[in-house]
């Protein structure tokens, strides 16, 4: 269990006394009801940096309105994962992974985590098909490959919209 020790807008600063929390990690508290009215909400905060002296600085994923210094935040053993699979098709999330579309309650079988390593060069299948961006000059002297990723650079107001 650690404390919320300093709050700087989405920046927050917890303390871990016995042992602190792997980078990307997940930390929860709960913000108490503002005026006595309604439910306390959950936070989400993700530790992004170990600061020393038993403390890691945190960047929170929703508004830290009402949070305040040493409150309680628990550490969830494991980093934000959403849902992957089929049943996610056609569906709206958040950033942690909750559906945010007022559909069916989603079953999931599997969660990944939002950090993840890249794919290996060498796993990757390249292809060969161009993409015809009508752009004489582009398709000539640099052809784009479809699927892949590109850099347009250029100045101001000529045409890399078009």
């Amino acid at each position: 269990m650690g404390r919320v020790e300093e709050i700087t807008g989405v920046v927050i600063d917890v303390s871990f006394p016995e042992e602190l929390p792997a980078i990307y990690s997940a930390l929860e508290t709960e913000i108490p009801p503002q005026h006595d009215e309604g439910e306390a909400t959950r936070l989400v905060v993700e530790v992004q940096q170990h600061l020393g002296d038993d403390r890691v600085r945190c960047v929170a994923m929703d508004a830290t309105d009402g949070l305040h210094r040493g409150a309680e935040i628990r550490d969830t053993g494991g980093p934000i994962t959403v849902p992957v699979g089929d049943m996610t098709l056609g569906r709206i999330f958040n950033l942690l992974g909750e559906t945010i579309d007022d559909g069916d309650e989603l079953e999931v079988d599997e969660r990944w985590p939002i950090h993840r390593p890249p794919p290996n060069v060498e796993n990757l299948t390249p292809t060969r098909e161009i993409f015809e961006t009508g752009i004489k000059v582009v398709d000539l002297l640099a052809p784009y490959a479809r699927g892949g990723k590109v850099g347009l650079f250029g100045g101001a107001g000529v045409g890399k919209t078009v």
